[in-house]
């Protein structure tokens, strides 16, 4: 008997993450106990939250990475 490939594994667990999630979303939004326009409101609300937030991550992460780089630069010793 041959054992499955571990790509073939892979993509049957990211596809049952993906489907999992799909249906879940749908259920949870359409059994809601809050009316269409204020899930709607809220979930609009939610997503600009999560793009600034996001948006403060990669500018943080680049400043990160900036001051990294100049002290990787600084402690490097020179060539000759």
């Amino acid at each position: 008997m041959k054992k499955p490939k571990v790509g073939k594994k892979l993509f049957k667990l990211l596809t049952g993450i993906v489907v999992g999630g799909a249906i879940g979303s749908i259920l949870g939004l359409t059994l809601a106990p809050k009316k269409g326009k204020e899930t709607r409101q809220y979930l609009r609300d939610k997503s600009l939250e999560m793009f600034l937030e996001g948006k403060a991550q990669i500018k943080e992460g680049k400043k990160v990475g900036f001051f990294k780089g100049l002290l990787i630069k600084l402690l490097t010793p020179k060539r000759k």
